[in-house]
């Protein structure tokens, strides 16, 4: 039987109070349908449209019962507070940023890589919380961080130490504003599988460009070197996108286990700090080695760039044929 919940509501009207461009009820009535909760009682003087500052009501399949204020909760049913967010009441503005701030610090992902802990975060929480009072959809974050990432290898192009230079920074701008999407969809509760699986298949594309871009620009053996890093890594993407189709992964390659791995594993074991592997893998992930690229090509080392890349692309191409013969069976494993 689902769980029905009261929501208290304070006399400050902290209920109403937009943290990340959602009210603190939204946000309370979102986490407990994450719960498993279907029913909650309010006690408010008159049910209020959460829609403002522009951002759309989040929908939720959570039933709300709006009941006069100073109804008492039912005989043993749950209370929750609902102007009450990360322990923090609000009841004013100072307390109304703390309890925001607090929302934002809990966004990144709990397996996210050393550098997006480190660098990028802090300056994709600020960027985030701007944009989280616009209308701007995680979709179009994404879509921009593309045309960007096409912009910077462009850039790359030329040649040149300079283009290089401004290219690699824009690409680091690139790696930002892909944790600004996520951000934004866990922010506001807007995942959708489209969204995820224009996420993942746009930023690859942009690595393999970038990988290529530079081997190009150096030229000689090292557009050999970076065309051939590019393409295995978009080869093993491609792989990788084909087992994410059959494993029905909403378009998280989070969810992908080499055949070596559980399958159950969840992603905080395969890829946080759990992981003996944990150091390894940061240097393949895209927080990593985007900033890392970036560093090279300023102290001119583009040719170490295409090696890394090229590197990067073998070594996950290589387990990616291995993982396609020695898979367990597909049938075994599907749900």
């Amino acid at each position: 039987m689902s769980e029905s919940v009261y929501i208290q509501i304070g006399e400050r009207g902290g209920h109403r109070a937009i943290l990340g461009g959602l009210s603190t009820l939204e946000r309370v009535i979102r986490k407990l349908g994450k719960e498993g909760v279907t029913h909650v009682v309010v006690a408010a003087d008159e049910p209020f449209d959460v829609e403002q500052h522009g951002v759309p009501r989040v929908r939720h399949n959570v039933e709300v019962e709006w009941v006069a204020p100073g109804t008492p909760p039912a005989p043993g049913q749950r209370v929750v507070r609902g102007d009450q967010i990360a322990g923090v009441e609000i009841t004013d503005e100072a307390s109304q940023r703390r309890a925001e701030w607090a929302v934002f610090k809990g966004l990144p992902k709990t397996h996210q890589g050393p550098t997006d802990a480190l660098v990028n975060q802090h300056f994709s929480l600020r960027i985030t919380r701007v944009l989280c009072h616009t209308r701007i959809h995680p979709n179009h974050i994404t879509i921009a961080s593309f045309f960007w990432g096409l912009a910077a290898c462009a850039m790359v192009l030329q040649g040149t130490w300079l283009g290089m230079a401004i290219g690699a920074v824009m690409m680091q701008g690139h790696n930002i504003l892909d944790s600004c999407d996520g951000e934004i969809a866990r922010l506001r509760f807007q995942f959708t599988t489209s969204g995820a699986w224009l996420d993942n298949v746009m930023d690859e594309v942009i690595d393999d460009l970038f990988v290529a871009s530079i081997g190009i620009a150096v030229g000689g053996v090292w557009m050999i070197v970076g065309i051939a890093g590019g393409g295995a890594r978009l080869l093993a993407n491609i792989i990788q996108w084909e087992e994410m189709v059959y494993l029905g992964s909403g378009g998280s390659a989070w969810v992908f286990r080499y055949w070596f791995e559980k399958a159950d594993a969840s992603a905080d074991e395969v890829h946080g700090r759990k992981s003996a592997l944990y150091w390894f893998r940061a240097l393949g992930r895209r927080d990593t080695f985007v900033f890392g690229w970036m560093i090279l090509v300023l102290v001119g080392l583009p040719q170490v760039v295409v090696i890394w890349g090229a590197a990067n692309g073998l070594t996950i191409l290589a387990p990616m044929l291995a993982h396609v013969v020695l898979r367990p069976r597909r049938s075994a494993v599907k749900n």
